[in-house]
């Protein structure tokens, strides 16, 4: 087939974005496949052909070649304004969130894109398009439908969904509408169809048998890949080279400036001051020093994903006295960049200084050091609050002080290029998010590695983890809950060196090739076809694990997930 995949925003970073990559890597295995997107570095993307430009009239022009075979990336004219769900900052656009656009600004930004598909799609045949995001490719792609006649089918992911559509009731009704001419609309779990119930006004397109749940996956391919240390360390080099990114000497300067401060502004203006002189995306410059850490150390802890508030790093840092109490041996790496990444440094050398002003005030404002909105770490204020009441918080800053700074390491950015080899490196993932995900992608790309996933017990993450003790409830005592499971599977990995095995052998269930398969199969899918006479089901003994089919026809069959 000819494939048109919609995406509206860049492709490195969020789950989104990576998602996309990889699930148009397995259509481009038996297909043609086009790439909307509007990412500026094309060229770090590896299965990239060819990347065309669309000018203000929609005349198309090629940009570079890069190979013969690969997928055609596109950016499309939409002017310099870049709608986004989570404010962030990319050069060459004037950035809003969806929620901030005035009517004129939404209505233009949709006509843009209209406009550019449909001027595509006369030129070139395409059979079936899929687009990302609730916000607000459905109605795009049903304008587009109404000119070409060119089905689609929606891909959803929670950040749309919690971020705007929640906030915004003009994406409710757009997108709802778009739902109705679609092929298919899809999402990663059911706690995104839950979701959509609650937010939407109109609910019953979430029990139409055009909404499906397909689960997202991981690239077996891309993290089974070995590489050696000096491989690693040639790419890194090379990265640096041309980085303009954060260093640890940038924010031990700014704790020494910051630490007996007590004015948030101050506080602010200072983390500001330094960030201005660094590109932060960047790969940290100091990357290779600070992966020369103790290689003898048992307990290795790694994070991965966005360094902001909803993601809950500050959690896992507030639980560090009373983990390296009984471990240690330990290490803990963080990979991932953010805005507030600046403010977490900080916490770390508070916490480590037993600096009680520092903490109470940047405890007290997070959201302002964030994105100057009102706003306290309240789970932490939670944590501390216990500690005063019941008399602990010195004794907690003692343990506190024995922290040493080079077991706790921001690693920064990091590509999927390098990304599974400093995975591999480690024994136990942590996801403590505070904000709801549609899914747990990073749980399973650490599982698919052999490591022991400690999670937050909520929406997408809680339905890809089956293990009790690997969940942590979302309450006043998380910190303690996150400290209390990664010690009690730290002793059981001592006692069960083959544990890793387990999780293993669990995240083979997600793949993105089945991905694919279960997206392209939709295509063919008869419009509303639901459970009815001809559907049949196959039981089989379920003390094992079951297979379940769905004929479509006599002689087409449609593979489901297993399920136990």
């Amino acid at each position: 087939m000819n494939i048109l995949f919609w995406h509206g925003y860049l492709l490195h970073g969020s789950g989104s974005n990576i998602f996309t990559l990889n699930v148009v890597e397995e259509f481009l295995k038996k297909n043609n496949v086009y790439l909307f997107s509007q990412e500026r570095n094309w060229n770090g993307i590896e299965k990239i052909g060819s990347h065309l430009v669309m000018d203000e009239n929609q005349n198309l022009s090629l940009e570079k070649d890069f190979k013969r075979q690969g997928f055609v990336g596109v950016t499309p004219y939409i002017g310099n304004l870049l709608p986004v769900f989570v404010y962030d900052e990319y050069d060459g656009f004037e950035v809003k969130t969806f929620d901030n656009l005035t009517d004129k600004e939404l209505e233009k930004y949709i006509d843009l894109n209209v406009k550019a598909m449909i001027s595509f799609l006369e030129k070139n045949k395409i059979d079936v398009i899929y687009c990302n995001h609730f916000a607000i490719s459905p109605y795009i792609m049903k304008k587009v439908k109404e000119k070409t006649g060119v089905p689609y089918i929606v891909i959803g992911h929670g950040s749309s969904l919690n971020y705007i559509i929640s906030r915004d009731k003009r994406y409710m009704e757009l997108s709802y509408d778009g739902f109705l001419d679609s092929q298919n609309v899809v999402v990663q779990s059911e706690y995104i169809r839950g979701r959509s119930m609650e937010i939407y006004e109109k609910k019953e397109f979430f029990t139409d048998p055009r909404f499906k749940i397909i689960p997202s996956g991981v690239n077996f391919e891309q993290f089974n890949r070995t590489m050696t240390d000096e491989e690693f360390k040639n790419i890194i080099k090379e990265k640096v080279s041309f980085s303009n990114g954060p260093t640890k000497k940038i924010y031990d300067g700014n704790y020494e400036k910051i630490k007996k401060l007590g004015d948030i502004r101050e506080i602010k203006k200072l983390i500001d001051e330094a960030e201005d002189r660094i590109e932060y995306r960047d790969i940290d410059r100091d990357l290779l020093s600070k992966l020369s850490e103790d290689s003898r150390r048992e307990n290795k802890i790694l994070y991965i994903g966005k360094l902001i508030i909803s993601k809950g790093v500050q959690i896992l840092l507030m639980s560090l006295p009373c983990i390296f109490q009984k471990n240690p041996n330990t290490t803990v790496s963080i990979v991932g960049y953010g805005k507030f990444r600046p403010t977490l440094e900080l916490l770390l050398r508070g916490l480590m200084e037993a600096n009680k002003g520092l903490i109470k005030v940047l405890v007290k404002n997070g959201g302002y050091l964030e994105n100057k909105k009102e706003g306290s770490l309240e789970y932490i204020e939670y944590f501390l609050e216990n500690l005063i009441k019941e008399g602990k918080l010195d004794e907690y800053l003692k343990l506190a002080k024995k922290i040493n700074l080079d077991n706790v390491v921001f690693l920064g950015k990091l590509g999927h290029d390098t990304l599974p080899h400093i995975i591999k490196k480690h024994n136990l993932i942590v996801v403590p998010s505070i904000f709801p995900e549609s899914f747990g992608m990073v749980s399973i790309e650490g599982m698919s590695q052999g490591l022991i996933p400690i999670v937050s017990n909520h929406s997408g993450l809680k339905e890809i983890i089956s293990f009790k003790e690997n969940l942590v409830d979302l309450d006043r005592n998380i910190v303690e809950g996150f400290e209390k499971a990664i010690n009690n599977n730290l002793k059981k990995l001592r006692e069960t060196p083959d544990l890793k095995e387990k999780f293993i052998e669990e995240s083979k269930k997600y793949s993105f090739e089945s991905v694919a398969e279960i997206l392209l199969d939709l295509k063919n899918e008869k419009r509303g076809i639901g459970v009815s006479e001809d559907t049949v089901v196959i039981e089989i003994d379920t003390s094992t694990k079951s297979n379940f089919f769905r004929v479509e026809s006599p002689s087409e069959f449609t593979l489901g997930r297993f399920s136990v």
